[in-house]
C-alpha cells in the first residue's frame, strides 16, 4: 500500500478476463531480466482484457469532457519483482490519441486503435483494430456472455491469484518502477466466450491459445491509481 495521495480515479466497465496458462519460457523473452515470471502450480498465465475507463479523473479535479473516457484492451502476464507479485503489460491497445501519446511518455506500451464495445442483452461485443504507426495491424473480435451470480474469488485460489493484483510494474530509462493500484476486491461472474479473432498474441505460439480461455466478467470497478516508485535497476 502507498502513503502517498492518490494521482487518477478511474471506474473500470464492462470487462471480462480472459486467461490462457502457458509454460514460463514462453512468456520469458517477452518480460524484461529485472522480472520474475510468476506462476500457479507450475503455469505461467497470459491475459487479454478489454474494457471500458469511465469518469477518469484527476485527484481534486473534476472530470473533463474527451479525457474522462477510453476503451482499453490489454495483454498481461503476472511477475514479481523482490517477491511483490504484480502485472506486467505486453501491450495496450486504446482508442484515446491523447492519452497513448502522453502513457508512452512513460515507457508503458500504449497503442493507438479503433475500438468498440457494445451490449446487446446479456452479451458483451467487443472489437478492435489496432492503427498504431510502425506496428502490424492487431484485429480483436469477441462475444462474452456473463451468467451467473456475482462472487468473490476464494483467497488461495487460481481466479483470486489472477485477479487481485494491486500493481503494475514497468522499467524506464535503466530502472524499475512500481505503479500501485488500490480497489477493493472484484466482483466477479462466470462466462462463456466466443473469440471470432485474436491477433493480439501473434508474437506468442499459437497452439497455446487454440483452447478455450478461462473467462470472468465484472461490470464495474473503482480504483484509484498512485504516483509510479522508482524500485530499483534493471538487470
Amino acid at each position: 500500500m502507498s502513503f502517498q495521495p492518490w494521482t487518477m480515479y478511474q471506474e473500470w466497465e464492462e470487462l471480462t478476463f480472459f486467461h490462457w496458462p502457458m509454460p514460463t519460457h514462453i512468456i520469458r523473452p517477452f518480460v524484461p531480466k529485472s522480472f520474475e515470471i510468476d506462476t500457479f502450480e507450475g503455469s505461467a498465465w497470459l491475459a487479454v482484457v478489454p474494457f471500458h475507463i469511465n469518469h477518469m479523473r484527476l485527484r481534486g479535479l473534476p472530470p473533463l469532457p474527451y479525457f474522462s473516457h477510453l476503451l482499453e484492451l490489454n495483454v498481461r502476464t503476472y511477475v514479481t519483482y523482490k517477491g511483490e507479485p504484480g502485472v506486467y503489460f505486453l501491450s495496450l491497445d486504446a482508442n484515446h490519441p491523447a492519452g497513448v501519446v502522453l502513457a508512452r511518455q512513460f515507457n508503458l506500451p500504449y497503442l493507438h486503435a479503433n475500438m468498440r464495445l457494445d451490449r446487446t442483452g446479456h452479451t458483451v461485443h467487443y472489437t478492435s483494430r489496432r492503427t498504431h504507426n510502425g506496428y502490424p495491424p492487431a484485429h480483436f473480435h469477441a462475444c462474452v456472455h456473463p451468467f451467473g451470480a456475482p462472487f468473490l474469488a476464494s483467497p488461495g485460489s487460481l481466479l483470486y491469484w489472477l485477479t487481485e493484483r494491486y500493481a503494475l510494474w514497468l522499467t524506464r530509462k535503466q530502472h524499475v518502477f512500481k505503479g500501485p493500484i488500490v480497489h477493493k476486491r472484484w466482483q466477479l461472474q462466470h462466462a462463456s466466450a466466443d473469440i471470432s479473432i485474436q491477433g493480439l498474441t501473434t508474437p506468442l505460439p499459437n497452439k497455446w491459445f487454440i483452447r478455450k480461455p478461462i473467462t470472468h466478467f465484472s461490470k464495474s470497478q473503482q480504483t484509484h491509481l498512485f504516483p509510479f516508485k522508482r524500485t530499483g535497476y534493471c538487470q
